[in-house]
């Protein structure tokens, strides 16, 4: 491990705690692009979770200023507004409970009162302490599920033993974090995949009230540190995978279609079982592209008619297959589907390949497979490598608008001029503020934004949900289509009135549908809402960072004027009177007319 931050952050969860905590002690305050001001609550010893999740965060290239709670102090933190917690004032809050205080506090309840510690979901109370208090992002532990079987086989059937009470709590936990917008970090799924034998070591709890084995922290920080980044636009959005002995076993070159592994046999079925996987997170929402040294029209072929493949042409938003190396072929992906490389996650079965693309593209993670195609399932978890928020209804459609964006592609290369591009597209475009319908695409696009994002505020939902309604904020969302499909939901804005101006609090675009107006469209929204709110001018700030580069001479390019002031932080005015957004080649159309068109 180097002393600068770690690109290959796959690789964290495999460290020994020592050189992971050897390695975040020399990363510097100036070999990190951001920071986060962070809080631990614990009823265990947090010592070394700490030093494991700041080594994780700053090995990722984000700082960390962390209060640490005293031991078993969650409670009284939480409810003191004088405590150390608020005096602090995280942005992130992590609450980490363990099963052992929890047993403590169990056994001395009757059975009936057992179950009501479970129903009651005790955390929901400080939640709302904490949110109110800071505005935190709040990122919560479940409990490691107990060894023990004192009724043996039949210790879940019985509702007051501990293993059974945990694991009622640890569900009502997740479905209120749902509700409430907290974070997850799912502990017992970690403490069951290593091994409950090893994970929790009793003489360590005995002596120093350490809740897990220190072996097993690298990879819970690193899941954790997942979480905390995840909600800071950091997070997988492509899976790029090699096919020969990846997504199917043999070489299709060699072996042709008939005889490739997939499904069928022992081996086969290990692959199968990979592409129910991909598929899954297809659904949810991820990219899948195909980076293969073979022929195009022979993997295909066998994308469309094999039998047992899962994963069909429609499923990938890119395939490129062909003899040139696979770092070439990646830049190739990326530039089709213009995300940044430290979105994309590379599977391949080869040494030589991933060692390739790790030296060449050391943004993309490529995680070192095992040699047993089966022992592929079995790795990919202990890596956390597909971190990310619920989907939402125009997830299971992304690949879909990619592969629309292709055939655009085309037009535009067949086409005489921009122009001519543009009107034959027939872009129709439909302006909404928020509701309930809206919200869920537009929390993902703010989480998920990075180069087309003005100002790279990260909201949560409750904060997004609380802007409905508000007299002096209007927000506004534009969803295209246009003859070769529906690009959904592509544009969000948020704009705040002070005094008599409007600032743009949030503009927000996916770079998908790049110049084709929607630049414009947009603006002319944002000049409508800041009428609406009575302003005079309009105000637009830019706040510079390693990503968003793309939109620095945004508000110049359309009519506004450099105000003087800091660079980190750039505003950019227009007088509304007499001033309208540049055109464009897009029809608005309202709901009314969408409603009566279906």
């Amino acid at each position: 491990m180097t002393t600068t931050a770690s690109s290959q952050s796959w690789a964290l969860a495999d460290l020994p705690l020592h050189k992971l905590l050897s390695a975040g002690r020399r990363i510097t305050r100036e070999q990190c692009g951001g920071s986060v001001r962070l809080a631990i609550l614990g009823d265990c010893a947090t010592q070394h979770y700490r030093s494991a999740l700041e080594a994780c965060l700053r090995l990722r290239g984000v700082w960390t200023e962390t209060y640490e709670a005293e031991f078993d102090m969650i409670r009284h933190e939480a409810l003191d507004p004088a405590s150390g917690l608020y005096q602090h004032a995280p942005e992130v809050v992590v609450l980490f409970p363990c099963v052992q205080t929890f047993a403590r506090h169990v056994s001395s309840l009757s059975a009936g009162a057992r179950h009501q510690a479970a129903s009651e979901v005790p955390f929901v109370e400080l939640w709302s302490r904490i949110k109110n208090g800071t505005g935190a992002v709040i990122v919560q532990h479940l409990l490691a599920v107990p060894a023990e079987r004192p009724y043996g086989n039949q210790t879940l059937t019985s509702a007051d033993s501990l293993a059974a009470v945990v694991g009622r709590l640890n569900g009502a936990l997740a479905r209120a974090a749902v509700e409430h917008g907290v974070r997850i970090i799912d502990t017992e799924a970690q403490a069951s995949y290593f091994g409950k034998r090893q994970w929790f070591d009793h003489r360590l709890w005995c002596q120093a009230r350490q809740a897990l084995s220190p072996a097993f922290l690298p990879p819970l920080a690193k899941s954790a540190s997942d979480t905390i980044l995840a909600d800071r636009g950091s997070f997988t959005k492509c899976v790029i995978l090699d096919l020969d002995n990846t997504l199917w076993g043999g070489i299709l070159g060699d072996d042709g279609a008939e005889r490739i592994d997939i499904g069928q046999t022992e081996v086969g079925l290990a692959f199968q079982l990979l592409q129910s996987q991909m598929l899954e997170l297809a659904e949810r929402g991820l990219l899948l592209a195909v980076c293969s040294k073979n022929d195009e029209t022979a993997v295909r072929r066998v994308l469309l008619e094999h039998p047992d493949m899962l994963l069909r042409p429609d499923h990938f938003a890119a395939i490129v297959a062909n003899y040139e190396d696979k770092a070439s072929n990646i830049r190739a992906i990326q530039a089709q589907l213009n995300i940044g490389f430290d979105s994309m996650v590379f599977l391949d079965d080869s040494p030589f390949e991933r060692d390739w693309v790790r030296q060449s593209l050391p943004d993309v993670q490529v995680p070192e497979l095992p040699d047993d195609p089966a022992a592929v399932l079995a790795a990919l978890p202990r890596w956390n490598l597909f971190e990310g928020h619920r989907a939402t209804g125009e997830d299971a459609r992304r690949a879909r608008f990619y592969q629309d964006d292709t055939r655009r592609r085309d037009l535009l290369a067949s086409a005489a001029s921009i122009d001519d591009y543009l009107q034959g597209l027939e872009m129709k475009a439909e302006i909404r503020g928020f509701d309930g319908y809206s919200l869920p695409r537009v929390h993902q696009l703010v989480q998920r934004s990075n180069q087309f994002n003005l100002t790279t505020i990260r909201y949560t939902q409750d904060e997004l949900q609380a802007m409905v309604g508000v007299d002096d904020l209007r927000g506004v969302t534009v969803r295209l289509e246009d003859r070769l499909g529906d690009n959904g939901v592509v544009a969000v804005a948020i704009v705040r009135q002070v005094g008599d101006d409007a600032l743009v609090d949030t503009w927000i675009m996916s770079c998908r549908v790049l110049g084709r107006g929607v630049e414009e469209l947009t603006l002319g929204a944002l000049i409508n809402s800041a009428r609406e709110l009575g302003c005079r001018r309009l105000i637009g700030r830019y706040v510079p960072t390693a990503k968003n580069a793309l939109v620095a001479g945004l508000y110049q390019r359309l009519g506004f004027t450099l105000l003087p002031g800091d660079a980190a932080c750039q505003e950019f005015v227009v007088a509304l009177d007499n001033f309208n957004a540049p055109s464009h080649s897009i029809q608005l159309i309202t709901a009314e007319d969408k409603e009566h068109r279906d």
